[in-house]
């Protein structure tokens, strides 16, 4: 084997004398550099492991850097510590990375200086801090974490200090994160890449205190005594290297997982994508509201990590977004049937794939598992729950896969707070939950006895993923979002992750404190200008929110907001009333007055107003009279007069959404409410706080709430967007709200009452005669109530018998003309596949003739009874066009799923005997399908024409099949 000095050497050799010699060609061509192998640790995360068949990590940038100052190209060789030293040391290797200087290791090796000193440090989780800690005297009170035989255990031992051994650095970052110990001490960068990898953020240095020497580790490059010149070359490259450029790489990756702090670049929509997100209006977000630190509702505003994640990605792609806040059953369910298009947190199973199209993650939580005593053995797995009471959130990803182990002692409950509740009170005997989730209710509950058993690892569950989920008929939506997602910066994610995984939940949440506005000289000029006053658009009759008092005053909680606003900065609101909210929006849009106080960001108002973000969010309701039946989905007002208020945020989304409902517009809430009254409307599109205003001012005890409409009212000051300054200013005035003010007022206007002076003398003459005529009114009430309901009723029956089939009972010929037009344009609008099949008893007429046509109903009734048990879906059209044809319409999702569902029917078909003879009638189906996407080119008769002719080719084929036209 040749020494690495003399290999070295002839190298050196080989390079002078290719430099002495003529090039021969135009270009000179570039020599390869000097290859050096060098020994690394493989297991030794951040600073070398192996990844995807690469070596990477903190050293390896380092390394990549030292090799560019030298000339070299290194070779990496990577293994454990105990077989590359001796490999070394044969000359096997050129080179060992990571190597500290001992007086002892001198003679066999030359050292370069040190690129990297790893710092011993004690760590500690911000939420529950240390006190401040000067020496290794100062843990002693507290239960201190190490890994199992570090070299430094000794020094601690000498301290009396309690320790707690952990197999490894990512075992001993848990420990701090999940309560076991109080503090942990190891290397500052390692602990600090583990942290930040498992999402513990909280996780922070508490000290850097003297341990004799043992708290600093010098890394070095080794080389063999024997290759001064290699020696030197490294160590002048090591030099080279700036201080600055060393703490950027510390710093990337003990906190941004190695990712180059600017990456990410910019992003843009291609044309093709702009052109589908502008076409595709605003979109319903489904955003837990209990789910804290990562989405949770406070003092009406919606935040947290997901929140902000899912505003940089409307920032990026131009998305225009109506929240919906709900709890995640609540929420799943809605996201299932539809009426919500995107939900912010939803972790990917198989299951879940048939009707989401899921981005790529944008966070990563343990689920651990909660209990009222400290276990000294750790629970993991389902097994070790055996026997335990274990509360999860209802239709969380592991519901079902806990079940399959736990059976019914898995209790799922619908709210987070309730569930951490029972734990406390004994309820249940464990909680499975996200860390930070379960961490913030125990302190926010003040339930100091609960504590994390373990993490929970379930077999393809380890962990929560938190990702976007589209519908599947907005599926280009995914790509876009993983793109945006994709371009944010390491830095941009960490700054978000420390904001609301860090020490305390931010300023944000709690809002401003506030001080006196600060604007700058341009806002201050721009103030000036307009004597600090700015004119605000107003309407009358918009309470609690908006209104006029008695005295003609601005008055509701908009006049509350703008005198804050004032007192803080020194601006006088001028307000100008409008008859109505229409009118005031088309008054600022003519740049008649400078902002609106509450509005809803849409994208019509986008082309003449400036939005901040919302600092108010309000759900909107469906009211209806008493005697309406609870609304349990939207297709429910399918051919109903609903009244929203002309100008209304959600009035284009409800025209485009559900074509079928009737928007009636109104001038106002109190006018609605009167129509309501009526009769003239089912129903009126309202939110709960201005819906408890009215019926508590208008005396209404005949209107109640039917149902939540998905769409939460997330309300902004709005200024118009040709004076950017205005913008500046509105939001520096919404950063002076503190949660106090939100509540303050919000709470004031919830609890005011219509306030009157009472004559007692006349109040007991009086009393006996209303309790009579309410007593009266109250019985016929009741009778008027029966009455419409039977009157309902009937309505109800005599339409049903007018689309009707009377033989089969699915709809009839009018019932496919009024239906099938409306469902094609909705798949249209929405760009969501539309399936129409075509169906024939074959043989029929044969039927008839042998059998009689008693016989050749009941075929026709086993017909409908299996199209109806194979397609009950809400969204499922039937109908009888007469004769032995039939046909079906449907919107769907996924095609083969689709297809196999008319697969099931065709097979059952073939089994069934309609009763005639001593063995009964056997019959066959054939079918013709017309499957696609609609193009905005096409019409509906366009699917039909193509279904009857698959029809034909299935009959001219031989009968008893399916023919699929796929488009």
């Amino acid at each position: 084997m040749i020494p690495t000095a003399l290999r070295f050497l002839a190298l050196c050799l080989f390079m002078l004398c290719m430099a002495g010699r003529p090039s021969i060609a135009a270009e000179p061509r570039a020599e390869p550099l000097p290859t050096v192998t060098i020994g690394v640790v493989a297991d030794h995360e951040p600073y070398t492991w192996v990844e995807n068949g690469r070596v990477v990590g903190f050293s390896i940038d380092v390394l990549d850097e030292i090799a560019r100052q030298a000339g070299l190209r290194f070779e990496y060789r990577a293994g454990s510590w105990p077989e590359l030293y001796p490999a070394f040391l044969r000359g096997e290797i050129d080179a060992i990375d990571g190597i500290s200087y001992r007086e002892e290791r001198s003679s066999q090796v030359r050292f370069t200086a040190p690129y990297h000193l790893r710092h011993t440090v004690v760590m500690h989780d911000t939420r529950r801090p240390l006190p401040p800690v000067a020496d290794l005297a100062g843990l002693k009170r507290f239960r201190v974490g190490i890994v199992r035989d570090i070299y430094f255990k000794s020094a601690l031992v000498d301290h009396g200090i309690e320790l707690v051994e952990y197999d490894g650095l990512p075992n001993l970052v848990r420990a701090i994160a999940f309560g076991w110990v109080d503090a942990i001490v190891g290397p500052e960068l390692a602990l600090g890449f583990l942290a930040r990898k498992a999402g513990f953020n909280q996780i922070g240095v508490a000290a850097r205190i003297p341990m004799g020497g043992l708290e600093i580790e010098d890394f070095r490059i080794g080389v063999p005594p024997q290759a001064p010149d290699l020696h030197a070359r490294l160590a002048a490259a090591v030099a080279a290297i700036a201080p600055g450029r060393l703490a950027e790489l510390e710093h990337r990756w003990q906190e941004l997982g190695g990712r180059p702090a600017e990456t990410g670049g910019d992003f843009r929509l291609s044309e093709q994508q702009a052109l589908y997100v502008r076409g595709l209006g605003p979109l319903r977000v489904g955003i837990t509201r209990d789910y804290p630190p990562f989405s949770f509702a406070d003092d009406g505003r919606t935040q947290g990590l997901a929140v902000d994640v899912l505003l940089r990605v409307q920032d990026l792609t131009g998305l225009q977004t109506i929240i919906v806040a709900d709890t995640w059953p609540v929420l799943l369910e809605l996201f299932q049937r539809g009426e919500i298009d995107l939900i912010a947190n939803i972790s990917e199973t198989p299951e879940r794939r048939r009707f989401t199209r899921f981005t790529a993650p944008y966070h990563r939580i343990p689920n651990v598992v909660f209990t009222r005593t400290e276990h000294t053995r750790r629970l993991t797995s389902a097994g070790q729950l055996h026997g335990m009471r274990v509360a999860v959130t209802a239709g969380v990803f592991y519901e079902q896969p806990l079940r399959a182990h736990l059976g019914d002692s898995v209790l799922a409950f619908s709210s987070q707070q309730a569930m951490f509740t029972a734990l406390a009170e004994g309820s249940v005997d464990a909680v499975l939950s996200p860390l930070h989730n379960g961490q913030h209710w125990i302190r926010t509950l003040g339930l100091s006895s609960l504590h994390v058993a373990g993490e929970l690892e379930l077999e393809g569950h380890s962990g929560e993923d938190l990702r976007f989920g589209v519908r599947p008929a907005l599926e280009p939506l995914a790509a876009i979002i993983d793109a945006a997602l994709a371009s944010l910066s390491p830095t941009e994610r960490h700054t978000i992750a420390n904001r609301w995984l860090g020490a305390a939940l931010p300023a944000a949440t709690a809002g401003g404190d506030g001080t006196p506005v600060a604007f700058d000289d341009r806002e201050r000029s721009f103030l000036q200008e307009r004597q600090n006053t700015l004119k605000v658009c107003t309407s009358p009759n918009w309470m609690p929110f908006e209104g006029v008092d008695a005295r003609g005053r601005h008055s509701g909680m908009a006049a509350d907001f703008l005198g804050l606003f004032a007192s803080r900065s020194g601006v006088r609101f001028e307000t100008v009333l409008l008859p109505s909210w229409n009118d005031a929006l088309g008054a600022i849009r003519e740049r008649r007055c400078d902002l609106l106080t509450l509005a809803v960001q849409t994208p019509e108002r986008l082309t003449y107003l400036n939005f901040t973000d919302p600092y108010y969010t309000v759900p909107h309701i469906l009211l209806g009279r008493i005697e309406t039946p609870f609304l349990d989905d939207m297709d429910q007002l399918a051919g109903r007069n609903v009244g929203v208020v002309r100008g209304h945020s959600l009035l284009r989304w409800l025209r485009e959404r559900y074509p079928l409902i009737h928007i009636v517009e109104v001038d106002s809430e109190i006018d609605g409410l009167h129509r309501l009254q009526r009769g003239t409307l089912y129903g009126l599109l309202s939110n709960l706080n201005s819906a408890g205003y009215h019926l508590h001012e208008l005396g209404l005890a005949d209107i109640k709430v039917l149902g939540r409409i998905p769409g939460d009212a997330a309300l902004s000051v709005a200024t118009r967007n040709d004076l950017p300054e205005l913008h500046a200013i509105a939001r520096k005035l919404i950063a002076t709200l503190g949660t106090q003010d939100r509540h303050r007022i919000e709470s004031k206007w919830r609890a005011i009452a219509v306030e009157q002076k009472v004559d007692y003398r006349l109040l007991w003459q009086w009393a006996s005669i209303g309790v009579l005529a309410l007593v009266a009114l109250l019985l016929w009430n009741r009778k008027l109530g029966t009455l419409n309901r039977q009157l309902a009723e009937a309505n109800a029956r005599l339409e049903q018998y007018s689309l009707s089939d009377g033989l089969t009972g699915l709809g009839n010929r009018k019932y496919f003309d009024r239906e099938f037009d409306t469902g094609f344009a909705w798949c249209q609008r929405s760009r969501t596949g539309f399936a129409v099949v075509m169906i024939d008893i074959d043989h029929f007429k044969h039927i008839n003739d042998t059998w009689g046509h008693p016989a050749g109903d009941e075929c026709l009734r086993l017909l409908a009874d299996c199209l109806r048990t194979h397609f009950r879906r809400d969204t499922d059209r039937l109908a009888r066009l007469g004769g032995e044809e039939f046909v079906l319409f449907l919107p769907f999702s996924d095609a083969d799923a689709t297809l196999a569902r008319i697969e099931a029917v065709h097979a059952e078909i073939a089994t069934l005997r309609a009763p005639a003879g001593s063995q009964g009638i056997g019959f066959t189906i054939s079918a013709g399908v017309a499957i696609g996407i609609p193009s905005t080119a096409e019409y509906a008769s366009d699917y039909l024409k193509r279904a009857d002719q698959a029809l034909y080719e299935a009959k001219r084929s031989g009968r008893n099949r399916i023919i699929v036209d796929r488009h």
